[in-house]
């Protein structure tokens, strides 16, 4: 894992907030689910949820992971596209070799050995008899007046009789039909954690374990990230801690936010609705490098706590010498 590589990570809390799940155990192996509507034929719906992305920037993030070696990633299917247009939604049109006909017929056929024809079984039977429809004789003895064939074709256009079909593909989409050669294939991933680099993760994902460290030392309890609110909306948090005592209970949502340049409005009112449904008493957001103007006036607003720093963990040191403080000291529990 290169420096750039190592420097990617830190820039990113969606990625950050991920290796957390994978290094405790809350997220185990990455599996994708088919959604042949998407532009992808796939996406990671949990991975979705949990890094608050849209499914094509949950795949770059994945197959990132998986090239700076911190992923390790098996097989897990392949889906087929047109090449017409792209759709991933193929069916497959078995055809007549003969004529090309897509109206065929499939059931179990026999042979009348003397004089050869061939047909479904069910054109043999006359009451309780067998006999062929083209000489009328009586089948009686397998393997002396008749043959088994199991399963043939037939085409209703033309009448050939056929074991192989001639398999071609037809998109549902814009309707191409073209052979198996044409179509174009895509192979699905799953994902687990490299172990060999959970050391190297565990330090890059440090800093947010410290946050969690200054918390329970004021004797919070550090949530599950995922925390339902009175919506019934299930929600990521990048920290929630809880503190009680007795019938009090205060809560905090912590939002961590690294940007290129500055954090942008989007990400306090994404922190703010989400806290707001789950009852958040304290909201803070961790802004790096800091904030843009607006985004600053919709904290105020919302009376969500800032803490802008160059560096992560001169945010970390900030937040505990001036923001932290014991909730019973605060007058905000309820």
């Amino acid at each position: 894992m290169s420096r750039k590589d190592l420097d990617d990570i830190r820039s990113s809390p969606e990625t950050i907030r991920l290796l957390d799940r994978l290094i405790d155990g809350r997220v185990t192996k990455i599996t994708p689910e088919y959604d042949l509507s998407t532009e992808d034929g796939f996406r990671y719906p949990a991975i979705d949820a949990i890094l608050e992305t849209k499914s094509q920037k949950t795949i770059g993030i994945l197959s990132n992971l998986y090239e700076q070696g911190i992923l390790k990633r098996e097989f897990h299917d392949k889906i087929f596209q047109c090449p017409k247009c792209g759709s991933f939604q193929i069916k497959l049109n078995p055809s007549c070799p003969n004529c090309k006909s897509f109206n065929l017929s499939r059931n179990n056929a026999l042979e009348h050995l003397p004089c050869g024809h061939v047909d479904f079984e069910g054109e043999f039977k006359k009451g309780n008899q067998f006999a062929c429809p083209k000489c009328g004789k009586e089948l009686r003895q397998i393997g002396v007046d008749y043959l088994r064939l199991g399963v043939l074709h037939k085409c209703r256009d033309c009448n050939e009789t056929f074991h192989e079909t001639l398999d071609q593909l037809r998109c549902m989409k814009c309707m191409s039909i073209f052979s198996q050669a044409e179509v174009k294939e895509k192979d699905l991933y799953a994902y687990t954690l490299n172990e060999a680099m959970r050391e190297k993760v565990l330090i890059e994902i440090r800093p947010k374990r410290q946050i969690e460290d200054i918390l329970k030392k004021w004797g919070y309890r550090i949530q599950n990230s995922t925390v339902e609110g009175r919506s019934g909306t299930k929600h990521e948090f990048d920290i929630f801690a809880v503190w009680k005592s007795g019938i009090f209970e205060h809560r905090i949502a912590i939002g961590i936010s690294i940007a290129e340049n500055q954090v942008e409005p989007e990400e306090i009112l994404r922190l703010f609705a989400k806290a707001h449904d789950t009852d958040a008493h304290k909201i803070i957001m961790i802004a790096v490098p800091k904030m843009s103007p607006n985004a600053r006036f919709f904290a105020d607003h919302y009376k969500i706590i800032c803490i802008e720093a160059q560096e992560l963990n001169q945010a970390i040191k900030e937040l505990e010498e001036e923001t932290l403080t014991k909730p019973a000291l605060t007058g905000e529990t309820k």
